[in-house]
């Protein structure tokens, strides 16, 4: 008896990891874009896919456990040389094929919006990746990257197309996220009446998740920013400077876009000494971030300028191309 038991459990060597970290052994059954179905202990069970973090197969070559956990930590370009040496075709099942096509996409997307690496290319093989796995369970991500890379081309249409995917999600933090990154695709585009219908939705919401709570307040400072376009500019200071002042501290991409939000709302209304020390506070505290940075110095490259500080927009330049080669344009 306990033999026939040791070899059930042998058998069921697939992992799920959910979002609360717990994990569940068993076997993947199917997939979908919407839900995970594992034989577990002889029973099945679902799981949404928007409440997985990750998923570990039985077989995995190295490098796709290695790449994998590199993602999870955010360090892509480790990740990418990785999983550059795996051999698809090897593969023994779709569904790990799939994983590490992803994972690969991502790391190579994630790149290229930090200004390593070619933006047209990520995005052709983003699209690659999702017209052959329509249903995987990372559909929604592989949007959200279409999206972050469209946005980072100034492509607002494709944009606003492959967020509004999001909405279609059973996930209420991704349908919320659409309704966000719609509305700053139009502030970009200068829709700002649409802008703000869109992101005084998600200001107006009663967050259920820390990740609700964080779109809320992105959502805040890009409604300070549409208010310091339309001439509105107490408001739009008051506003972001009550952000300032409850800023998460552990949250710091999100204090970096607060920041930015700040000096594009000074620059709004014309105060270019305002700008400069918000950008400037986002180029010394939140370099980490390297999308929040890239803007930052770019709009201090022509802030300096302005002020006629042409050494320090130099600097600035110097700063993006260096750091940035792939943003610096």
């Amino acid at each position: 008896m306990a033999l026939a038991f040791a070899n059930t459990v042998h058998a069921q060597t697939d992992r799920l990891y959910r979002n609360d970290g717990e994990a569940v052994i068993g076997k993947v059954k199917d997939i979908t874009k919407n839900e995970i179905v594992m034989t577990v202990g002889g029973r099945e069970q679902s799981f949404p896919s928007s409440d997985v973090r990750r998923l570990l197969f039985q077989g995995d070559p190295a490098e796709l456990t290695r790449g994998r956990e590199l993602v999870m930590d955010g360090q892509y370009d480790q990740a990418f040389d990785e999983l550059k040496q795996l051999d698809m075709g090897k593969m023994p099942r779709e569904f790990m094929k799939a994983d590490a096509q992803f994972y690969l996409v991502l790391s190579q997307g994630e790149m290229a919006l930090a200004g390593q690496g070619d933006l047209n290319k990520s995005t052709a093989d983003a699209i690659e990746f999702a017209k052959n796995n329509s249903d995987s369970w990372h559909f929604y991500p592989a949007m959200r990257l279409l999206g972050d890379l469209a946005k980072a081309l100034g492509n607002h249409e494709k944009a606003a197309q492959f967020y509004g995917y999001l909405r279609n999600s059973p996930s209420r933090s991704l349908q919320i996220e659409s309704v966000y990154q719609g509305g700053v695709v139009k502030v970009a585009e200068g829709d700002l009446e649409g802008a703000e219908s869109d992101l005084s939705k998600v200001a107006g919401l009663k967050p259920n998740s820390p990740e609700e709570k964080r779109l809320q307040t992105l959502a805040k400072a890009a409604i300070a920013v549409v208010n310091a376009k339309k001439g509105q500019g107490d408001d739009a200071i008051k506003m972001v400077n009550d952000l300032i002042k409850n800023l998460n501290p552990t949250d710091t991409q999100t204090a970096a876009t607060i920041y930015n939000a700040q000096g594009e709302s000074y620059a709004a209304l014309g105060d270019d000494e305002g700008a400069l020390l918000a950008y400037l506070h986002t180029q010394l505290m939140y370099s980490m971030h390297a999308a929040e940075h890239a803007e930052a110095l770019k709009k201090l490259a022509e802030l300096w300028t302005k002020v006629g500080k042409p050494d320090r927009a130099a600097q600035a330049r110097g700063e993006l191309q260096q750091r940035y080669p792939g943003l610096s344009g």
